[in-house]
């Protein structure tokens, strides 16, 4: 599994069925292409670990590629995140005229459709898989299979091609199809759809393959999409973890929630006065405001939803709003189209996505060097939005070379080539940006892993020192061994937490009446005070986010931080023995800085050593696998209490 971290939660998890390759890049940079997911553009921490991370995950893609048997088991591994997990060109046999007509398979996971265009009217059929059954068969000794539903039966077989020509591959694809149906049948038996909802949307989705799939047979013209380059995307840097390789990198991905905001160490000042609005003059109606960027509903969506005809505009201060969310007049950019500037040395589009993020810089050019020398923005540092839009544009060590060797006065040259040329002077501008970064970030990342360590702690220990739940646990084997003796599944010594999410799943005559009420009733009826177990077990009240192994994730990267710092702040010093003042204020703020999160550090260390050792205890004391993920397992708990309480109270009147 490749695990996306953020502050110690999971928020991603790719096995490595969905990677499709990894491919280096220029610099410390190299990419990740997914099967149904957007690529990641990743950058190492050094090129020791780029080198590490290269080699790892191609030597696991390359066994994978070994290993690999089953191209139809093989595509539902890659899709195992999309809508459609399964798709194919299938042969329907059609019941009029007994032939073999060719369908477009697409299995999702509580539906089949089956397309076909081939008949003179477009036909496509959509089957519940509640509705249905599967099961393998033959036609005139052809592996074949078919699917039941209510009142059809659709009988399917495997195109004759040169891959699978044989009986023999032709039957093993037959199979995968079968296996597969019959597991998503056996998940949408197993979680019905709640009665009363709408199949308004289904519907829709379906007009739309509809409509994609009559355009496949007529010409269309082909967009022509243009200034695509204007698109921004916020990044947030999040390290990415390659599990049992203990190699972390820096992550550039778009979120959909902003990143945090960094807390200035200046003092709280009171938020000013309102400013009195002037109305606008005529002269400025085209002022240039910021845009507001949100999800339209679609136009499809509109008439029955609450923005439909019967919706009223409220009256709004358009003045004030304008006014309010002007944009600045100022911009050391004059040009409004880079295109038309032909004495630009940067490249063109480089130079003009540049020129867009340098209308935040309000400074002039000369003044980048001694801006970088100033840690804190509320020193008068950069913030930290302009040090991360400079971090991505680093010149490259071609720009460098034609930056370094122009020989004309630097005001004679665009205010985009100044900046750059400004960014050329700099000594080691990328481990400079790097450092002024991760220092920005170390504090809020500390403030905010803390207490989730602490919270994990806590978890552990209410688990080890817990007798209620152990007692609880000792009711559901013996529920169960009663059950599955008298069904002829025999007896178990004990049972993985897991088991807790499917109680509620297993129904009595009563369809209401579940085992886990089952439980309930049984506790009640011998130890009534065992009921109230959960207060044992209060920090899992909360559904859980951050893992064990996405915290221990975090401070390694922290330790890893702090080590880079100190190794720019000895490089910086060796570079600079006749230091100027502001070089030297940096250099002491930098040891300053190096040693209050040293000391901090060391605490977090602590105490993820703890959080780990208690959490292996953990695992050891309730029979769970050594790398069973916290997340999901305090996740099982924390469910199971909420369904015991809702159970409780279903009960609790008739007994």
């Amino acid at each position: 599994m490749i695990f996306n971290i953020e502050k110690g939660t999971l928020k991603k998890q790719f096995p490595f069925e969905q990677v499709k390759s990894c491919e280096d890049n220029d610099g410390l940079r190299f990419v990740i292409s997914f099967h149904g997911h957007q690529d990641y553009e990743l950058e190492a921490a050094c090129m020791e670990d780029k080198q590490i991370i290269l080699r790892i995950v191609n030597e696991i893609l390359q066994m994978q590629k070994n290993g690999q048997t089953s191209p139809v088991k093989s595509f539902v591994k890659k899709n195992a995140f999309s809508d459609v997990v399964l798709e194919g060109l299938l042969e329907r046999l059609d019941n009029l005229s007994n032939k073999w007509v060719k369908y477009l398979v697409k299995v999702k996971r509580d539906e089949v459709i089956f397309y076909c265009s081939q008949k003179l009217v477009p036909e496509k059929i959509c089957v519940n898989m509640q509705d249905c059954a599967v099961c393998a068969g033959s036609y005139n000794s052809m592996p074949t299979f078919s699917i039941h539903c209510t009142g059809n039966t659709y009988i399917f077989r495997i195109p004759l091609n040169e891959q699978n020509k044989s009986l023999e591959k032709t039957t093993s694809m037959r199979d995968d199809w079968v296996s597969i149906l019959k597991e998503f049948c056996l998940q949408s038996h197993q979680c019905p759809v709640p009665e009363g909802i709408s199949v308004a949307s289904k519907n829709l989705e379906m007009e739309k393959e509809e409509r994609f799939y009559s355009q496949l047979n007529t010409s269309s013209e082909c967009l022509k999409v243009e200034d695509a380059y204007k698109v921004y995307e916020e990044v947030s840097l999040i390290p990415l973890v390659l599990e049992n390789s203990g190699t972390a990198a820096t992550e550039k991905i778009p979120c959909s929630t902003p990143s945090p905001q960094v807390t200035s160490p200046c003092p709280f000042l009171p938020p000013p006065l309102p400013v009195p609005f002037r109305p606008l003059n005529p002269s400025t109606r085209q002022i240039k405001t910021k845009a507001f960027h949100w999800n339209t509903v679609p136009q499809e969506k509109i008439n029955k939803s609450m923005w439909g005809p019967k919706f009223a505009q409220k009256k709004i201060d358009t003045q004030r709003i304008l006014r309010q969310f002007q944009t600045s007049d100022f911009s050391p950019v004059l040009e409004s189209d880079i295109a038309k500037q032909s004495n630009i040395l940067l490249d063109q589009k480089i130079a003009h996505n540049f020129s867009i993020v340098l209308k935040h810089f309000h400074m002039q050019p000369e003044e980048l060097k001694e801006k970088l020398l100033i840690i804190q923005e509320c020193d008068g540092g950069l913030s930290d939005e302009n040090l991360t839009n400079l971090r991505r544009y680093v010149p490259t060590a071609k720009d460098r070379g034609m930056y370094l060797g122009y020989k004309g006065s630097p005001t004679e040259l665009h205010i985009v080539d100044q900046f750059m040329l400004q960014m050329c002077k700099i000594p080691d501008l990328c481990p400079r940006l790097d450092t002024l970064l991760a220092i920005r970030e170390m504090p809020i990342y500390m403030k905010d892993i803390h207490p989730l360590i602490s919270q994990k702690i806590k978890a552990c220990k209410q688990l080890l020192h817990s007798q209620a739940f152990p007692a609880v646990l000792t009711y559901i084997l013996a529920m169960g061994n009663c059950l599955n003796e008298t069904s002829g599944k025999g007896k178990a010594k004990g049972f993985q937490l897991s088991t807790l999410t499917k109680m509620s799943q297993l129904v009595s005559k009563e369809k209401s009446f579940t085992f886990l009420h089952a439980l309930v009733e049984q506790i009640l009826l011998q130890e009534p005070d065992l009921a109230k177990f959960s207060q044992e077990l209060t920090e899992f009240e909360a559904v859980p986010g951050a893992s064990v192994k996405g915290l221990n994730a975090e401070v390694d990267v922290l330790s890893k931080q702090l080590e880079t710092i100190d190794q720019y702040r000895k490089s910086f010093k060796s570079k600079h023995h006749k230091s100027s003042t502001s070089e030297e204020q940096f250099l002491k703020e930098l040891k300053e800085i190096i040693e209050r999160y040293g000391m901090q550090h060391t605490e977090l260390t602590k105490k993820a050593h703890e959080m780990k050792k208690l959490y292996s205890e953990v695992l050891q004391k309730f029979g769970e696998a050594e790398d069973q993920d916290s997340q999901e397992l305090f996740g099982w708990i924390s469910s199971f209490l909420k369904e015991f309480q809702n159970a409780y109270i279903d009960l609790r009147p008739s007994l």
